[in-house]
């Protein structure tokens, strides 16, 4: 196969000043993980805070994850961070706006959005702070599935940013 080139003609006399970015994500499993001015640590848990390992839940297994976000100071105050956690397709979100058995938290964040299959979460973050965010999941359908990659990034920086490789999970018969 051959490598693909990218060749920039200057046909007239302005001076040009040539760009290139590229966007999209990685092939499943090939991601990478990264850290460029902000710190991410993903710990998932029992609802009673013990450890628990995502890839082989039984079916009908409620847990948590609790993200750390940490501003290493670098670069002073961040505003307008923006972490994005997608659930793994066999996970249901537990949204506790809908679930009146779960005492909701005052939440130290500008705005979460939860949604069917992710949770958005906006908030600032001063040098050398960290937030956690925690996200309540059940195992719920039978099979094996990718849990996306989980990443953070300043909204008006994208140099500001780190995220945490996806992984294959599996939820199997109780």
């Amino acid at each position: 196969a051959t490598t693909p080139k990218l060749v920039v003609r200057n046909t007239g006399k302005a001076v040009l000043y040539p760009r290139l970015v590229l966007s999209g994500l990685p092939p499943v499993g090939r991601e990478t993980a990264a850290a460029n001015g902000l710190g991410l640590e993903v710990q998932y848990l029992t609802p009673n805070d013990q450890p628990l390992d995502p890839t082989r839940l039984v079916q009908g297994t409620d847990f948590k994850a609790v993200v750390k976000v940490t501003n290493n100071g670098t670069r002073g105050d961040y505003r307008h961070l923006a972490l994005t956690q997608v659930a793994a397709s066999g996970w249901e979100i537990r949204n506790d706006r809908l679930d009146p058995s779960r005492r909701r938290a005052a939440l130290p964040f500008a705005y979460q959005d939860v949604r069917d299959d992710r949770v958005l979460t906006y908030f600032d973050l001063k040098a050398g702070e960290t937030k956690a965010v925690e996200v309540a999941f059940n195992a719920s359908y039978l099979g094996r599935f990718y849990l996306p990659l989980l990443a953070v990034e300043a909204m008006y920086d994208a140099s500001l940013n780190a995220r945490a490789k996806g992984a294959w999970v599996e939820v199997v018969t109780p």
